[in-house]
């Protein structure tokens, strides 16, 4: 495989829905990251990466430099620096403004649109900086509530149809089991992945996307725009089965 860098989508598809790395998927990405730089693409904070991604991380630190992180779908990126043994960041936030817009906006939306939001577990909205997300049950549902209250995405259809009159001018993708995520227009997978291509300076034939939202109006399909070879998977179980092939 003549593959360099290996990118992957988080939520459904290294771990379930804001939920930890699996210890088996933690080592399978330990021995990726000796050979291959690793890339992982998420709506999530970066917060949430550490909650759930870097600190269940099973390998040596001299691989870490291999690691890129790209929060709220690429508006932010965490590198490790080998020399200061820190995470560089570039960050690109909305303002307060534009941030207050999209929450008042989404709050109109949901009600509009009759859906029951009703007993949520935690925050309906996050303001994460470079993006906004709604999580139609709270930020902190469990994942077993997560997983049936819009499973076929309807919920969230009628609310990203109205909120796409309200703020036409930014990105809006349904995401994860339950969330709406809310950017600047250009702010997607896609974004990242030519991110990507200009801090490693390579092209995207070199790369290949692994997500479990590729399907239309997904918050993965952006990045078949990029060109990049793209591999869906069912979930964490499968994408286990597909990172195995990388390990040399």
């Amino acid at each position: 495989m003549n593959t360099k860098v290996i990118v992957c989508d988080l939520d459904g598809t290294l771990a379930p829905s804001k939920s930890a790395l699996e210890p088996s998927m933690a080592r399978i990405i330990g021995e990726v990251l000796r050979t291959h730089r690793f890339a992982v693409i998420s709506g999530g904070s970066y917060t949430q990466f550490q909650k759930q991604f870097i600190s269940h991380l099973d390998c040596e630190d001299d691989v870490l430099p291999n690691l890129y992180l790209f929060p709220a779908n690429g508006s932010v990126c965490y590198v490790y620096d080998s020399i200061h043994n820190a995470w560089q960041v570039y960050d690109e936030k909305m303002t307060e403004e534009e941030r207050q817009k999209i929450i008042r906006s989404l709050e109109e939306a949901v009600a509009e649109s009759g859906v029951d939001v009703s007993d949520p577990y935690g925050p309906l909205i996050e303001d994460r900086g470079g993006q906004v997300t709604f999580s139609g049950k709270g930020q902190e549902a469990p994942l077993d509530v997560k997983e049936v209250w819009d499973a076929d995405r309807e919920k969230r259809r009628k609310i990203v149809e109205i909120l796409e009159k309200k703020i036409p001018e930014f990105e809006i993708r349904i995401g994860g089991a339950t969330s709406i995520d809310v950017t600047h227009q250009g702010i997607t997978k896609a974004y990242a992945i030519h991110k990507i291509e200009e801090i490693l300076k390579i092209g995207v034939q070199d790369m290949v996307f692994i997500g479990d939202a590729l399907y239309p109006g997904g918050n993965d399909e952006s990045a078949r725009e990029t060109g990049v070879e793209c591999i869906s998977t069912s979930g964490p179980s499968e994408t286990e089965t597909i990172l195995k092939a990388y390990i040399q």
